[in-house]
C-alpha cells in the first residue's frame, strides 16, 4: 500500500507515518569508507561499510533542498515507503533510511 504523502514542509517528521520511515541516528557514525559508484538525476549511490553489521552496503543519498524541495521530499517519502515493503530475490534488501542536513540516506 502506498504511503500517503502529507502536506508538510520538507524534512518534517511531525506526521507519525512519515516519522516511522526514518531513523534519527547519525548515518555518518554508522557508515564508513563511502565511495561513489553511481550518480543520477535524483541522487548518488555509494558503496560503504556498515560498522554495526560489518557488511558492505549500497547507500543512495538524495537531497531535498533547493528548488522543488517539496516535490523532492514527497518523492523520497513515496520511494522509502515502497522500498520498505519490497521483497524480491532480484532486488537488494532495504535496511534503513536516515535524514541529515536536508539529505536522505
Amino acid at each position: 500500500m502506498p504511503v500517503q504523502v502529507p502536506s508538510s514542509k520538507p524534512g518534517s517528521l511531525k506526521d507519525p507515518t512519515v516519522a516511522a520511515l526514518f531513523s534519527t541516528k547519525d548515518p555518518e557514525s554508522r557508515y564508513e569508507d563511502l565511495r561513489e559508484i553511481g550518480h543520477g538525476s535524483f541522487g548518488a549511490v555509494y558503496f560503504a561499510l556498515d560498522t554495526e553489521t560489518n557488511e558492505n552496503v549500497a547507500i543512495k543519498k538524495m537531497s531535498y533542498s533547493g528548488k522543488q524541495s517539496v516535490e523532492k521530499w514527497h518523492d523520497i517519502i513515496k520511494e522509502v515507503g515502497f522500498l520498505k515493503t519490497l521483497r524480491h530475490r532480484h532486488v537488494v534488501e532495504y535496511r534503513a533510511c536516515f535524514l541529515k542536513e536536508q539529505t536522505c540516506w
